[in-house]
């Protein structure tokens, strides 16, 4: 014999509710977002090694740890741009039968493959071009 089913409470909903949104369609709208949000936070680097006024164009001129992570701080940001954009290429699938569950599964499948790892890369480099970027004007703080 069974217990009985007992009644679902507030916080069994929740749970069930935010289960609900866990569907492969918003999973993507979520790394849209993230993507979408790396590129326009890539303006934090900029603001980062020039908008604080601790580097001026021409202090890039002259070799030293400031200059060296301000290239590691640009070229970190590039490379989270770049990978931002790959994750937010438009796929077009023609062949795909949406009556066909397992071509669905599998298409979402490539697509979390692919753009979920790109977000990830494009996340963890704008934050380290962000660490970079305040290294930067740290040491050319120091050294001035």
């Amino acid at each position: 014999m069974s217990n009985p089913v007992r009644r679902t409470s507030r916080a069994d909903q929740a749970w069930a509710d935010l289960a609900a949104q866990l569907t492969p369609a918003a999973s993507l709208a979520r790394i849209d977002a993230v993507t979408a949000r790396a590129v326009t936070t890539i303006t934090v680097i900029g603001v980062l090694l020039t908008g604080l006024g601790a580097l001026a164009a021409g202090q890039f001129a002259h070799r030293g740890t400031a200059r060296d992570l301000a290239v590691a701080a640009v070229i970190a940001a590039t490379l989270a741009v770049a990978c931002a954009l790959v994750a937010q290429v438009l796929t077009i699938t023609r062949r795909l039968n949406p009556g066909n569950l397992i071509e669905v599964q599998e298409w979402y499948q490539r697509q979390f493959g692919t753009r979920a790892r790109a977000t990830q890369a494009a996340t963890v480099l704008l934050i380290l071009a962000a660490l970079l970027a305040g290294a930067t004007a740290v040491a050319s703080l120091l050294t001035a």
